[in-house]
């Protein structure tokens, strides 16, 4: 074996070793979360667990209409979390959906009295979890966790394919079962997916 082989074979022993302890906590995280996914009556996530809120908002930031000041007066007198997904303003009220993983809060307020209804749905721990599993509401922050656990997926995918190839006598059996695994996902695909 010439010295750049033995280099590059050690190099991805280092490489595959702690590329795969830095992210275990993500990848079963993600593991975990997508058997949660794919089971979800099991976890609870069909119906949400809601509850309302009443409140006002002051008439100073209903007319005019002040989107900040009544944003800020529901988050404060009803307790309403997340980011504004949608801000709809109609002739007689205002309508603000608020949504983070695991939760959507839609609140109605009445422009004439500043009277406001919240409606907080919630899908518990479970909910949060798959939420962030799907990147749904998590912000662009979250978005860059998702990426980097795949690039990190994928290195350690290639260094363990360098080290399969350091495998002089099993290295057969690894090439079968690496073609058997791909023709059973192609064969689940073709004939199981309606």
């Amino acid at each position: 074996m010439s010295a750049a082989r033995r280099w590059l074979l050690k190099w991805a022993r280092t490489a595959h070793l702690y590329l795969t302890l830095s992210g275990l906590v993500l990848i079963l995280f993600f593991a975990v979360t997508g058997f949660m996914l794919n089971h979800e009556n099991w976890f609870g996530l069909g119906e949400p667990r809601t509850r309302t809120a009443e409140g006002t908002v002051p008439a100073a930031a209903l007319n005019p209409l002040d989107r900040l000041a009544v944003v800020e007066a529901l988050r404060a007198d009803l307790g309403a979390t997340g980011a504004v997904q949608s801000f709809k303003e109609m002739d007689d009220a205002v309508e603000v959906e608020f949504v983070r993983p695991g939760l959507r809060v839609l609140a109605e307020v009445r422009r004439d009295d500043g009277a406001a209804k919240a409606e907080f749905e919630a899908h518990g721990w479970a909910g949060v979890a798959t939420d962030l599993h799907k990147g749904k509401s998590a912000g662009p922050a979250w978005a860059w966790v998702i990426d980097a656990t795949c690039v990190l997926l994928i290195l350690i995918s290639a260094t363990g394919l360098v080290l399969w190839t350091s495998l002089k006598s099993r290295g057969r059996w690894g090439l079968l079962v690496v073609l058997l695994g791909a023709a059973a996902g192609v064969a689940v695909y073709y004939w199981g997916v309606p």
